[in-house]
């Protein structure tokens, strides 16, 4: 019971999805997907940067390998913004479901759905008395 009550938060079951909704998640998802994992070789490739300890054959492939996650990022970028005037130019309408707006909006919707936003978190930024022990009141 809990897997469907938590499914039911992700998705509409009573919502009729068409066809250039599902590509449209499809391209957000593959989107986000490759930004999370290029960030995490960035930093991951960065970190071993760091404890190289500057030996030239620990510091090329850091380097290297960071340059490269740029290099898919800026990819992922062009290609978001110039595939949808390439399929316009070729005379398919696919800009009204694939356009850069469109597509950021979807994963923003999609990373609301995925992880915490602040209005999903109750941060309370001024404690109560009685939250403090004893020991600490005269703070």
């Amino acid at each position: 019971m809990v897997d469907i009550v938590f499914a039911a938060q992700w998705f509409d079951t009573t919502a009729v999805y068409e066809f250039d909704d599902i590509i449209r998640v499809a391209i957000s998802l593959i989107i986000l997907f490759s930004w999370i994992v290029a960030i995490f070789f960035i930093i991951w490739w960065w970190v071993m940067l760091i404890l190289s300890g500057g030996k030239e054959d620990k510091v090329k492939p850091a380097v290297n390998s960071i340059k490269y996650a740029v290099i898919w990022l800026i990819v992922i970028i062009l290609s978001v913004f110039l595939t949808p005037k390439f399929w316009d130019m070729l005379g398919l309408n696919v800009s009204k479901y694939v356009s850069p707006d469109v597509i950021f909006s979807t994963i923003k919707d999609l990373s609301n759905k995925f992880f915490w936003t602040k209005n999903d978190v109750n941060i309370d930024s001024t404690p109560t008395d009685s939250a403090l022990p004893a020991d600490f009141s005269d703070l």
